[in-house]
């Protein structure tokens, strides 16, 4: 009868490992899948004698100037302020995605009603 219980008290042993191994790898886990601060980006519209533009800053760094409209020929700036606006928050969900560069087509433009 020793041996048969000193076989449970191993195994509640080997489980009681196995429990802390697996928090610790929850805990690493948790670790790597948290929100990084170098993921904040901050939109930034601008006017200028062409139009509108937009800034993008992350972590209060100038990551893009955009004075123009992007993905068209020419210097033409944004129509309204709103216009900049969304293809700014367009080209913000790219980087968040961390789609580098992030490109604006012809057909986000249009998606957005930007003229």
């Amino acid at each position: 009868m020793f041996a048969c219980q000193a076989e449970p008290q191993k195994s509640s042993e080997n489980n009681t490992i196995q429990k802390q191994a697996l928090t610790s790898s929850e805990k690493r886990l948790k670790t790597l899948t948290k929100p990084r601060s170098s993921h904040i980006f901050e939109i930034t519209t601008l006017q200028s004698a062409s139009g509108w533009g937009y800034q993008i800053r992350q972590n209060g760094k100038l990551l893009l100037d955009q004075p123009n409209i992007p993905g068209r020929p020419g210097n033409a700036g944004f129509q309204s302020q709103a216009d900049a606006q969304r293809v700014a928050e367009l080209v913000k969900t790219k980087l968040q995605a961390k789609v580098f560069p992030p490109t604006v087509s012809e057909d986000d433009l249009k998606n957005l009603n930007i003229h």
